[in-house]
């Protein structure tokens, strides 16, 4: 099964919003200018790729979960993540009944505050992979990226980082709450990108869409593959204790 990787880089006020709704519009109403354009972009992104991908002509009804996770309404529809870097949006749409989580981060970003609050919460296993790299900031940003997604992917946001552990060196991570996820996580020369998937999802198909010229193929990443490069890593789930004991 295939999932869909898409981003755009948008310009303030420049969003093509006809695919959504008045009401979604005027939800945003009382936003912050930034927020709101980052909140249509991502949005009017992910509009393109479902007209792209099933033919919808206009977006789909959102809901908001209880962990303030947006998903479509109508449960037949697939999942999807949305992020932001800089001015660059992004969409994960996972394939079938396959679970998507999207985090992108433009590389030395972070402040000094964020980067302190980062080596707080990362384990022994995931500073040491870090240390070991020749380059400390982008490796600590794909492994910020990385939790980011699976976080997103379980719904869990902050409020989950005990519950995951990395352990790139081995290319496993863990999570509490679902046993099953794998990741994939690609350095760019400005932005790190990490998309985290179901097992089952086999291909993941990147997308650039522009307003003016439209749909660009990107390239297509056979995730199960061993070898993708030296700045690319895929983590997949450990075996839970319950399974190592049956």
């Amino acid at each position: 099964m295939a999932s869909h990787f898409a981003r755009c880089t948008f310009s303030p006020g420049k969003t093509p919003t006809h695919r959504l709704s008045a009401g979604l519009i005027a939800h945003t109403d009382r936003f912050s200018v930034r927020r709101r354009e980052r909140f249509l972009a991502v949005r009017a992104l992910l509009a393109e790729l479902m007209q792209h991908i099933y033919g919808f002509s206009t977006l789909p009804d959102l809901i908001t979960t209880s962990s303030g996770r947006p998903c479509f309404a109508d449960p037949r529809l697939p999942d999807f993540s949305l992020a932001c870097a800089g001015n660059i949006a992004g969409v994960l749409l996972a394939d079938e009944q396959c679970r998507a989580g999207l985090d992108m981060e433009i590389i030395r970003a972070h402040s000094r505050q964020a980067k302190e609050h980062l080596e707080q919460v990362l384990s022994s296993a995931e500073q040491a992979w870090i240390n070991a790299q020749h380059d400390k900031i982008e490796a600590a940003t794909q492994i910020w990226t990385l939790r980011q997604s699976v976080l997103k992917l379980t719904g869990e946001g902050a409020n989950g980082i005990s519950s995951l552990s990395l352990h790139p060196a081995s290319g496993r991570l863990r999570s509490v709450t679902l046993p099953n996820i794998q990741a994939i996580c690609d350095v760019e020369p400005l932005m790190v990108w990490s998309c985290a998937l179901s097992p089952d999802c086999d291909r993941l198909h990147l997308w650039e869409f522009s307003q003016h010229s439209g749909w660009n193929a990107l390239r297509d990443i056979c995730i199960h593959q061993r070898n993708m490069g030296p700045r690319t890593l895929r983590l997949t789930s450990l075996p839970s204790q319950r399974t190592l004991q049956l």
